[in-house]
């Protein structure tokens, strides 16, 4: 679980930091919804801390990716740039903040099939479309190792839930 999440915090903070330094491909709402996933990670996971609940976390996420998708959407919009897809990540990312607690407040609790299959799903279109979208243009270095980096950070979180 150490491993996961230093994965997790790496990928999230690496992420931050290439988008900053890359601050003109990157969108402001981007950077702040990469700051407010970093803040949710490290208070969620690292026992330690726990100074926000959840539920607050993954609503200021949802906020943040719906706002990186309408700013991306109306700063480009013939031709998205891929913060569309970095809002996708923050959902996921809602989703195991609030599936990690559920673990952590319901030992031995585990979901069905139901709640996990349309998760497992929404994940392997996240990661098809980040690859695919990596692969198929000819983006940036820094901005396709930022956009992996945010992937890996997402991936392990979910990981984390799954063995939690």
């Amino acid at each position: 679980m150490t491993v996961l999440i230093a994965v997790t915090l790496g990928g999230s903070l690496v992420a931050l930091v290439l988008g900053a330094a890359g601050h003109r491909r990157v969108g402001w709402s981007a950077l702040v919804g990469e700051v407010v996933m970093l803040a949710a990670m490290a208070d969620v996971h690292l026992p330690a801390l726990g100074l926000v609940p959840a539920p607050f976390w993954a609503v200021l996420l949802g906020g943040c990716a719906m706002v990186t998708a309408l700013v991306d959407r109306v700063r480009r919009p013939s031709r998205p740039q891929g913060d569309h897809l970095h809002a996708l990540g923050m959902l996921l990312g809602a989703v195991f903040v609030l599936l990690g607690t559920v673990h952590a407040d319901a030992a031995g609790h585990h979901h069905g099939g139901a709640l996990l299959l349309p998760i497992a799903v929404a994940v392997a279109v996240h990661v098809g479309a980040v690859v695919w979208g990596v692969g198929r243009r000819r983006a940036a270095r820094v901005e396709s190792v930022r956009r992996i980096a945010s992937l890996v950070g997402v991936l392990a979180m979910g990981a984390m839930v799954a063995v939690h």
